[in-house]
């Protein structure tokens, strides 16, 4: 049985927390976006101020949290990004899996590189929060 998948017109937020800063290179840490099953949340579910809510309570108080930002990107992009990745093409997708906490959650299900996850970040919406 196939995964239903966003559409690519959705908007998407991945929490950025005080962990995701690398501080000796100045920069988000790839590890934002690195690996399989990275957590989203979808904007078309919840509202942005809904979905921070959500993020605080996961995060602050946490070894890793507080939150400290919210990036923000449209799934067509992302996939775009992925497929024009030259090291290797990758076809992202983005599949809600709604939790008890969360129903606008959904992951990236594809593995994603150090170099790949570099280039998602660059693309990122960064909002304080």
């Amino acid at each position: 049985m196939e995964q239903e998948e966003c559409p690519p017109e959705e908007e998407v937020l991945r929490a950025i927390r005080r962990a995701d800063w690398d501080k000796k290179k100045n920069r988000y840490s790839s590890s934002l976006f690195r690996g399989c099953g990275i957590s989203i949340s979808r904007l078309a579910i919840l509202s942005y101020s809904e979905i921070v809510k959500i993020f605080r309570a996961d995060f602050d108080g946490k070894p890793t949290g507080p939150l400290e930002a919210t990036g923000q990107i449209n799934v067509g992009e992302l996939q775009k990004i992925g497929m024009n990745y030259k090291a290797n093409p990758t076809n992202l997708t983005v599949v809600p899996k709604p939790l008890k906490d969360n129903c606008a959650h959904a992951e990236i299900p594809q593995n994603i590189s150090k170099g790949l996850a570099k280039q998602i970040i660059g693309a990122l919406k960064i909002k304080p929060v």
